[in-house]
């Protein structure tokens, strides 16, 4: 090695210089550090193995099965109100209901119908007396007034959970193209535009469907619901987030291939 002082040939892995009498520790460390090419090869080797994983295919796939899971349960929201009913009964009958939607039941208000509605024992004995006296009364049933679907096609389509399909439909779209090295980005960034949706679907549901209709019945019913944001919801959120991080991933491999051709590595 050399001191970089006087310029003198000195022993390797002197610390200091016998001719000049200064330092070569700092100097030492400087000099390997910047011209050593160990971190240039680990660097290049790790690119190398992420090349051979098919980022680009896995990010496609998780932004198609991100769509594919509004076909899937997404909220169901269930109430016990047999505390509540029974106390103007004497009985002991169980009034729990729940209600399961699709994501695409969101989206298409007007498919929600009565399959998506499970009730207990006490509502099925009091839609069957309801339903007799109305037969008998020649007024339509209240099963034909459910199957109507007149509340859901009054409900309007969630603009937010469209918005989640079309975010990850043309985020797909783009990663098909491999003209531009940062196409990939666009996918990431809407990516996260259909998490950010997806999270403001989450935050106003209350507000929109069940704050909404306790306001017009003029009944407080919060404290019987529970609500459950089902698998849909769940994998529709990780699947997202998967492709989000492989787009991310997916740049930056082939901005690495793009440098490596230029000679930057």
């Amino acid at each position: 090695m050399y001191c970089s002082s006087c310029g003198k040939n000195i022993p390797d892995g002197s610390v200091i210089c016998p001719e000049c009498g200064k330092s070569t520790v700092a100097q030492s460390y400087i000099g390997n550090s910047f011209n050593d090419s160990s971190v240039k090869d680990k660097i290049g080797n790790a690119a190398n193995v992420m090349k051979r994983v098919p980022t680009r295919l896995i990010a496609k796939i998780a932004l198609l099965a991100a769509i594919i899971c509004f076909a899937f349960p997404f909220v169901s929201i269930s109430c016990d109100a047999s505390g509540y009913m029974n106390s103007f009964k004497d009985t002991d009958e169980d009034y729990s209901m729940k209600v399961t939607y699709k994501g695409y039941n969101f989206i298409f208000p007007s498919t929600i119908d009565e399959d998506n509605t499970e009730l207990s024992s006490g509502f099925d004995k009091s839609n069957k007396a309801d339903d007799d006296e109305d037969e008998d009364s020649g007024v339509e049933s209240s099963s034909s007034k459910k199957s109507s679907g007149k509340n859901a096609k009054d409900e309007k389509t969630n603009g937010w959970l469209i918005a989640v399909v079309i975010c990850c439909a043309v985020g797909c779209v783009v990663l098909f193209i491999k003209s531009q090295v940062w196409l990939p980005l666009v996918s990431a960034a809407l990516s996260l535009a259909g998490i950010i949706c997806l999270l403001i679907f989450k935050s106003n549901f209350v507000e929109r469907y069940v704050e909404g209709d306790s306001k017009d019945s003029g009944i407080s019913i919060e404290n019987f619901l529970d609500i459950d944001y089902r698998y849909g919801f769940v994998l529709c959120m990780t699947f997202m987030i998967i492709g989000l991080v492989l787009c991310l991933i997916t740049f930056l491999i082939d901005k690495f291939k793009d440098d490596d051709e230029y000679g930057y590595y």
